[in-house]
């Protein structure tokens, strides 16, 4: 009878068995896209070794090189990886799935949570936290990701653009992603001007959201798919890279959420298993129902997995191809600019007293000092001082 080496991977699992994973996932995945990654990898290499660790640091790499939520572009890629497409699909759809009816319910129920003063008080607290955990999140991922001059520059670029109104994400990323591979130069021996068959981001694909107002017209649930699918798949670094983008399409440019309700979305998403960015089921619900909720989870979700999923069948194209290098060159540094543009967006639609600013600077400080920590502590911190303040001081 033949026996593994110790700490050699095992047989892959079942479909069923990564769905299940998928599931769990879903229910205890708290505080954010790095933090399930490490729990993916806990229980697939060190639990179960169906992996090793060099197969799982490839598929986190290609993920996390892909727009969307790393955590579920990294099941997508593993599950692709161990159990073939029907995984895949599952498990994100297992992963997504508690997430998703959470904020239907509380997309039903929040008119009476808001008109709760402890509740309402309490998510004004854990709003203005928010800011401060943008901000660190900006501030921790620059700490892996800029490391050059050209780094710097392209971060701050980035951020200085968006902050003063100047683009939108998607020509900033275009951007940034041409100034990489111009950076990273001419492959070895010529080819340049030759398009390779894995040049990313997709031309065809970008086309195809594009197009969709038209060919679906402009029912509400309608354009939440197209608005939601054209952040999902121009947005690198995550749900909190996101904010930004979502501000400015639901809030100050069609004017479906206030930008109270908006702010609510955000602590939403973070105090919810799953990923950040989830909070578009919840604004979706407000705008359109639950086609609305649908229409804007779809959206958000579909293109990544579908680039998930490509990126999972030629991962060895994926990771050589020097486009897909030079871009992630200026990409990285600029998402960092990204998110720390989205935490000034959020600090001048959140912040307007003294201990909104304390609350805020506060968590980011926290999180700052303590990088491992998780954002429900600020969250809930946060949450509790401003709800203390609303009973010692009603109308503070």
């Amino acid at each position: 009878m033949k026996t593994s080496a110790p700490g050699s991977p095992r047989a892959g699992p079942s479909v069923s068995r990564f769905i299940v994973l998928g599931l769990v996932l879903g229910v205890v995945g708290f505080g954010g896209g790095f933090a399930v990654a490490q729990r993916i990898r806990r229980t697939l290499v060190d639990e179960k070794r169906w992996i090793d660790d060099d197969a799982f640091v490839e598929a986190l790499a290609v993920a996390g090189a892909l727009p969307g939520t790393a955590a579920t572009n990294l099941l997508t890629v593993l599950g692709y990886r161990l159990t073939g497409p029907a995984g895949a699909l599952g498990a994100a759809l297992g992963f997504l799935g508690p997430s998703v009816a959470l904020m239907i319910a509380f997309g039903a129920s929040y008119d009476h949570l808001r008109g709760v003063s402890v509740l309402a008080s309490f998510l004004d607290g854990m709003s203005l936290a928010t800011v401060g955990v943008v901000g660190a999140v900006a501030v921790d991922m620059r700490r892996s990701t800029i490391k050059t001059r050209l780094g710097w520059l392209l971060g701050a670029a980035a951020a200085g653009v968006l902050v003063a109104r100047l683009a939108n994400l998607l020509e900033v990323i275009v951007v940034a992603g041409l100034t990489g591979v111009l950076a990273l130069g001419p492959p070895d021996g010529g080819g340049a001007g030759r398009r390779s068959p894995d040049d990313f981001p997709p031309a065809s694909l970008r086309g195809v959201i594009v197009g969709l107002p038209a060919a679906l017209g402009a029912a509400p649930a309608a354009l939440l798919l197209v608005v939601f699918a054209h952040i999902g798949v121009a947005t690198f670094g995550g749900g909190f890279a996101m904010i930004s983008s979502i501000e400015h399409e639901v809030v100050r440019t069609r004017g479906w959420l206030s930008e109270g309700a908006f702010n609510d979305a955000m602590v939403l998403g973070q105090i919810t298993p799953g990923p950040v960015a989830i909070a578009a089921t919840f604004i979706g619900y407000r705008v359109a129902g639950l086609a609305g909720a649908g229409a804007a989870t779809l959206g958000m979700f579909g293109p990544p997995f579908v680039l998930s999923l490509a990126a999972a069948r030629s991962m060895a194209a994926f990771r050589e191809s020097r486009a897909v290098r030079g871009f992630l060159l200026g990409v990285a540094p600029a998402v960092v600019g990204v998110i720390a543009a989205s935490s000034v967006s959020l600090w001048r639609t959140t912040v307007h007293s003294n201990l909104g600013a304390a609350i805020a600077a506060g968590a980011f400080a926290i999180l700052v000092l303590r990088p491992k920590l998780s954002p429900l502590v600020p969250l809930a911190a946060g949450g509790l001082v401003e709800w203390v303040a609303h009973v010692v001081r009603p109308g503070i």
